[in-house]
């Protein structure tokens, strides 16, 4: 067996190219693997390293072999991950009304809907 992640992201991918098919014409030159990968992936990306690195002076910047990622590391997590509050405008699959989001989100939280709940229609950090 996979990885919880692995497992939604694997099923979840058919649903939204299956989807995105249906609604292509509403995303005209956009391309449908892409589009999968820097809105539910990243989104997923940036949602699992905040759960994962609780704290970004866990990462050890004196690692002989590993440090100066772990500063950069350390940069990226305190600034670039968690969400932006007061945003004006929806920016979650959960909370969308156009029906491509819609749809692939119903799918998705009947998979795993704590997974589902942080799919991102755009990345804004």
């Amino acid at each position: 067996r996979h990885s919880r992640y692995v497992n939604f992201s694997v099923k979840v991918r058919a649903i939204f190219i299956n989807e995105f098919a249906r609604h292509k014409h509403m995303f005209p030159g956009i391309d449908g693997e892409a589009f999968f990968v820097g809105t539910v992936l990243h989104s997923l990306d940036h949602t699992l390293f905040e759960w994962i690195v609780e704290d970004p002076l866990w990462l050890d910047i004196d690692d002989p072999k590993f440090g100066k990622m772990a500063e950069l590391t350390r940069i990226v997590r305190a600034g670039f991950v968690e969400d932006v509050p007061f945003l004006y405008f929806n920016k979650r699959f959960s909370r969308s009304d156009h029906p491509f989001y819609k749809r692939v989100y119903e799918k998705a939280a009947k998979i795993d809907r704590k997974l589902a709940d942080h799919m991102d229609t755009c990345i804004i950090k």
